[in-house]
């Protein structure tokens, strides 16, 4: 089975990672990375030796999905649904007051229209 992560270029995205990696140890499962930043491919090779390189340290392989879709949650989902994923793993933003009551669309898409487990963790030290 598989742990996917919905990376993003931010320090929400590098939380998700890191939990999803704890989250892959914890089941045993592959992971999968779906890079949900602004464009397809907007990781630039520094950032994805980094990814592969802390990747590597955790005793796991990089993979990286992309999509055709143009709504990141879309993709995320798509990517789920096909894969058979047992879990999805976002990054939470800061909110303010107000912005805690309406959540990022990304987020509540991939929140409300799940069909399976998701993670959802924020980072510390924002």
């Amino acid at each position: 089975m598989t742990v996917l992560v919905a990376y993003a270029s931010a320090p929400e995205g590098r939380e998700a990672l890191t939990e999803g990696i704890k989250e892959a140890h914890r089941r045993k499962s592959d992971l999968l990375i779906v890079n949900i930043g602004r464009g397809h491919h907007d990781l630039d090779a520094a950032e994805l030796k980094e990814l592969e390189g802390q990747l590597t340290e955790a005793g796991l392989a990089l993979t990286i999905e992309s999509s055709i879709l143009a709504d990141p949650g879309d993709a995320v989902i798509q990517t789920a649904q096909d894969r058979g994923v047992e879990v999805i793993v976002i990054g939470l933003r800061h909110r303010s007051m107000v912005g805690k009551l309406i959540l990022g669309s990304t987020v509540q898409r991939i929140l409300l229209d799940a069909t399976c487990p998701v993670l959802a963790v924020r980072p510390d030290k924002l």
